[in-house]
């Protein structure tokens, strides 16, 4: 193989280096007996009975938005003699068919374009027009292109001059400027939606916050002319709001702007019924958490991170903390299934006397002056201990969670819109953005398909207006039904 580097068309810079990985390959080989492929190595995994977990063709069933056709054997029905030779039996359908599932590509949006042929008399010059075929809609963007759209910036963090270069690739151009105009209108279609899920939101026994920065260019402008004890910082609020047992769907709300986590959560909550329970709050430790009128949980993760970070430097401190919080979310998982009053009740039986001994044990390293307050050690134990009782909240109120990763997880989109898509340009845009966010985000966490939601709003624009109640995402099938 050296030889045919060497008589091939390379220059000499690159000769040392090709043939140095042609050596690395063959020293692997050697180690391994032969070079194989991926696909062969996957193949001698699965033979020796240990196929690694996440790998693997995906069945037929897996692909439930498929196109489905019905196949009938060409030459058999059910009931016909068997055409095996020397066998008097007879065939019946099994019903379950052979599966065979073909994929093809195609860019995000598609388009038709309908040559309707035009004729003229003669004598009066009078254009008679071919009429569009049934299946054509009339209309240049159907409510599915919206939909995709939204879903593709918003969802997925595609920025729209990147989807224009696709389109433009296959011929379809689609500009971002057009893109921006399909969205809004989408925003437009499932606003009552979204003020109708927020109202709904504000009476979840749980409400669970986080902030990340945010990028809005009018409003960065104006920070050049603010006074200097004038707010100047953006955010992006998430906020999921839950039950305490799972019974309601979840949903999770998004906004952009100057307020942070604990102005919106207050915003939010002044929708509450005067008669709805004190709600839980979940959020981390910071300054802008909100503070009054819930009942406040703080997250234990973010506790234990301060931990992990310092875990080298201080290896026999950290191990009885990082060693007793893990211990605790092994109690949780065991208690998983459970009501929320079973598992109060068995968190306080098998997690607070871990607790409550390591809380007597960080007093004891103040006490004693064993750390240094002002380290980062002293630093991590001041955060447990200033933080106890929202850390601890799961072992006196039923349905606490023991940390907000769940909105953090939720706030990961935004994040990723924010890094490809760099900024929003001015508050319309970032309001476009929360909402079609805060929609795809509520109709992924409940398990269901948002581009089909968001093309059954925009189909029905006049009905979700007029009550948006009955077209939310875990009931608006019922309402196509009804339609249909």
């Amino acid at each position: 193989m050296e030889a045919e580097l060497l008589a091939g068309q390379v220059s000499a810079n690159a000769i040392p280096v090709l043939l140095e990985s042609v050596r690395h390959m063959q020293r692997c080989g050697q180690r391994r007996g032969a070079l194989t492929t991926s696909s062969e190595r996957r193949r001698q995994r699965s033979s020796k009975g240990n196929k690694p977990k996440g790998h693997g063709c995906n069945g037929a069933d897996a692909y439930t938005g498929a196109l489905r056709v019905a196949v009938p054997h060409a030459g058999l029905k059910a009931g016909d003699g068997c055409p095996e030779m020397g066998c008097g039996g007879k065939v019946y359908d099994m019903k379950a068919p052979a599966m065979k599932v073909e994929l093809k590509g195609a860019t995000p949006i598609v388009a038709t374009r309908y040559e309707c042929q035009v004729l003229r008399c003669a004598d009066c010059q009078q254009t008679f027009t071919a009429s569009l075929p049934d299946e054509a809609t009339g209309t240049k963007y159907d409510a599915s292109v919206d939909a995709t759209l939204a879903v593709m910036r918003y969802g997925l963090g595609v920025p729209h001059n990147r989807l224009a270069q696709f389109q433009q690739w296959a011929g379809i151009p689609l500009p971002a400027s057009t893109q921006f105009e399909r969205v809004e209108v989408m925003a437009n279609a499932v606003s009552p939606v979204v003020r109708h899920l927020a109202q709904l939101a504000a009476n979840r026994p749980l409400l669970q916050s986080d902030d990340t920065g945010a990028r809005i260019l009018s409003l960065q402008a104006e920070n050049q002319t603010r006074g200097p004890h004038e707010r100047t910082g953006l955010f992006t609020t998430g906020i999921v709001a839950k039950s305490i047992d799972d019974s309601l769907p979840a949903i999770v709300l998004y906004t952009s702007g100057r307020r942070h986590a604990g102005e919106n959560v207050d915003l939010l909550l002044s929708q509450r019924s005067a008669t709805a329970s004190t709600p839980i709050h979940m959020a981390d430790a910071s300054s802008m958490a909100p503070r009054l009128g819930r009942i406040v949980a703080k997250c234990l993760a973010h506790g234990r991170r301060k931990f992990v970070e310092i875990d080298e430097a201080f290896p026999e401190h950290c191990e009885r903390v990082l060693s007793d919080i893990a211990t605790v979310y092994q109690n949780d998982h065991a208690a998983r299934g459970l009501d929320p009053a079973a598992r109060l009740a068995y968190h306080q039986e098998h997690s607070r006397p871990l607790l409550v001994a390591l809380r007597a044990w960080i007093d004891e390293q103040f006490d004693q002056r064993v750390i240094e307050p002002n380290g980062r050690l002293g630093k991590a134990f001041a955060y447990l201990k200033n933080h106890w009782s929202g850390l601890t909240r799961f072992l006196e109120v039923p349905g606490v969670p023991l940390d907000n990763n769940q909105t953090e997880r939720e706030m990961k989109p935004a994040q990723r819109h924010r890094k490809n898509s760099l900024f929003f340009k001015n508050e319309l845009g970032a309001a476009v953005g929360d909402v079609l966010l805060s929609v795809i985000r509520t109709c992924t966490i409940n398990g269901h398909d948002p581009a089909r939601y968001l093309s059954a709003l925009a189909t029905h624009k006049a009905s979700v207006r007029a009550s948006p109640q009955e077209w939310l995402p875990w009931n608006y099938e019922q309402q196509l039904s009804a339609i249909n």
